[in-house]
């Protein structure tokens, strides 16, 4: 069950808000945390979650740890015939 995260669709949902467009920059300058971890955060390209980056994301995002990451539990389907 992989660990995935909601960066896009936040910074997406910031943009609609604030009705402006938002570098990766401007969130590296207001978290602290480097463009190229946002950068893999912004692909979902994620293997390690360290609890700074996520306290960042989650106060620069003001939304909580389920708003930012979620479990891709999948769906199994199930083929008849």
């Amino acid at each position: 069950m992989p660990l995935h995260n909601k960066f896009l669709f936040l910074l997406t949902e910031k943009e609609r808000r604030e009705q402006r467009n938002i570098s990766l920059n401007e969130v590296s300058r207001s978290t602290g945390v480097a463009v190229s971890v946002l950068a893999r955060w912004f692909k979902n390209d994620v293997s390690r979650f360290d609890g700074h980056v996520i306290e960042a994301l989650c106060e620069y995002f003001e939304c909580d740890l389920p708003d930012l990451l979620y479990i891709d539990r999948g769906q199994t389907i199930e083929h008849t015939g």
